[in-house]
């Protein structure tokens, strides 16, 4: 079976800095044309009215997706395996696999795995490396997706005191059953991680904070086991399209982020190409053919023998919030942090928290000073809680002193879950 044609182009459109990107590196934006339309999403109800996605490489499911919730943002996701990579023709995957070889530049690796990008559907795409954590967006496994359905925070924008931020990729959904995994290919690349060489994965671009990791699973998995990142060759398909007021397209969107099309030199190109491709009928499948993908999923479970657990324990990852709230802090300068405290409106609040949290996970020292100050200062009590959960992961004197005289200095109530914190704290010193 001929899987690709290099008569069909794939085009380079143009670089867009790092500067542009959260995950902080360059990215390719390109072009697929006439595209083979293998790695797709897909929407569909069954015949009881049930609506799903299903992320098909080759015409079989990889993930699958449940309920309403799936044309929700911000709302979680009911998420089990499909059919999963292994069932998908051997040919496609090993030209997935050769789409790695890894260069300097991202326009490198752009030109190495042209041969691959035929397979995807028409459209524009981003083309990165992105650091990803191998963990569900919750600290767990990132291998954990089975047959089993089961609720996926990750793969959600946030929603958080009347606040949106979008997700943006960091975290990997596997493609493939965990009974794929070979302990032993496991253990080379420990071997090689450990010799300092970089585990990398290639993955496609799912929804929130969630990647699909196409290929790479047993070194994304001895990284999780040396609680390290993997550095992702990353596709993200461009989704929508910004209007200004005069309804004149003048930005894209893709991976929770948004370019100006000033940004490229034929932005005219860009939009117009864009507008032919974002036909919604294309994504919908009809009844019979999501009770096929269906059935053929419950063929394939009900003969498969029970999973094998594979128990690598817990490592210590962010999680989306902490990715989001990171996002949403922007610049923690002291400047910044003076200014915020010097406001004292609802927005300071809001702001605060933020850079509180983003601290929390950069800069450990700056985050405790910053605890101390919003405890000493009687403008910000509402953000009390949350910094005497933070200061209670902490074990010194110095935060022993701290809920010793807010005990001394502050009335009893029974309601007070700083006292209750601080009284726990101090129980198990």
């Amino acid at each position: 079976m001929r899987l690709f044609n290099s008569s069909e182009p794939i085009e380079y459109e143009g670089l867009i800095p790092s500067a542009y990107n959260r995950w902080g590196n360059d990215a390719v934006l390109f072009r697929v044309n006439k595209g083979l339309g293998k790695l797709s999403n897909k929407y569909g109800r069954d015949k009881k009215g049930n609506a799903y996605r299903f992320l098909l490489l080759d015409d079989k499911p990889l993930i699958n997706s449940y309920g309403e919730e799936l044309y929700c943002p911000t709302c979680a996701k009911i998420l089990s395996i499909g059919l999963g990579r292994e069932n998908v023709n051997q040919s496609l995957i090993d030209t997935i696999k050769r789409s790695q070889d890894p260069g300097n530049e991202i326009t490198d690796a752009f030109e190495n795995i042209k041969p691959m990008l035929s397979i995807l559907e028409n459209g524009y795409y981003l083309l990165s490396r992105i650091e990803m954590f191998p963990t569900d967006g919750e600290g767990n496994f990132y291998w954990n997706l089975s047959s089993s359905k089961r609720l996926y925070k990750a793969p959600a924008d946030i929603y958080y005191k009347l606040h949106i931020r979008s997700g943006t990729p960091a975290f990997l959904l596997p493609s493939q059953s965990l009974k794929c995994l070979n302990k032993e290919q496991v253990s080379f690349y420990l071997d090689q991680l450990k010799n300092g060489k970089t585990m990398t994965g290639l993955v496609y671009y799912y929804e929130g904070f969630m990647s699909t990791l196409l290929d790479g699973h047993h070194r994304a998995t001895a990284a999780y086991i040396e609680n390290k990142p993997i550095e992702c060759l990353t596709i993200i398909k461009v989704t929508g399209l910004g209007f200004d007021q005069g309804k004149k397209p003048d930005k894209i969107y893709a991976g929770g982020e948004i370019y100006e099309l000033s940004l490229f030199s034929k932005p005219e190109r860009i939009y117009k190409y864009l507008s032919k491709t974002f036909d919604s009928s294309k994504s919908q499948l009809e009844v019979q053919e999501v009770e096929k993908i269906l059935g053929d999923c419950r063929n394939m479970w009900a003969n498969e023998a029970a999973s094998v657990d594979h128990d690598f324990g817990k490592r210590i990852y962010p999680d989306y919030l902490s990715i989001a709230f990171s996002d949403m802090a922007g610049d923690v300068s002291d400047g910044r942090i003076d200014d915020v405290i010097g406001r004292r409106d609802d927005e300071a609040e809001f702001e605060l928290e933020m850079i509180f949290k983003k601290l929390q996970i950069q800069e450990l020292n700056r985050a405790f000073k910053l605890a101390k100050r919003i405890i000493n200062d009687p403008n910000w009590t509402a953000l009390l809680e949350e910094v005497f959960r933070y200061i209670a992961t902490i074990d010194s004197t110095e935060v022993e002193d701290l809920f010793i005289r807010y005990l001394i200095d502050t009335d009893y109530d029974s309601k007070d879950i700083c006292r209750k914190i601080a009284d726990e704290y101090l129980n198990n010193r």
